[in-house]
């Protein structure tokens, strides 16, 4: 069973703040980071309870990013998966409480 993904303004703007951040280093590498984010959201959209779950709640998730510092932070909801957050892991987990 394929779950349905929906994401977050917040996600988004976390993406597009990445993509932008890796075109000024390198061209090309926002793309790869975008094309890393998508195989992950297509493999969390296929078995999400494959993923770890953050402790303090079972139906609150994380999955890495391949190749950059980047977790996908995810709810499942019935068969849906909403990405509330899409974390630079390099940055404070302090703002990752209100979830």
């Amino acid at each position: 069973m394929s779950y349905q993904l929906k994401v977050s303004e917040t996600a988004y703007q976390e993406m597009d703040d990445a993509y932008d951040y890796y075109e000024k280093q390198s061209t090309g590498l926002g793309d790869r980071f975008l094309k890393s984010v998508e195989d992950t959201f297509f493999k969390l959209s296929q078995a999400p309870h494959f993923y770890r779950f953050i402790p303090h709640d079972n139906n609150i998730g994380d999955v890495k990013v391949n190749i950059f510092p980047f977790v996908i932070i995810f709810q499942i909801v019935e068969n849906t998966d909403f990405i509330l957050r899409v974390f630079n892991t390099n940055r404070n987990p302090e703002s990752l409480k209100d979830l």
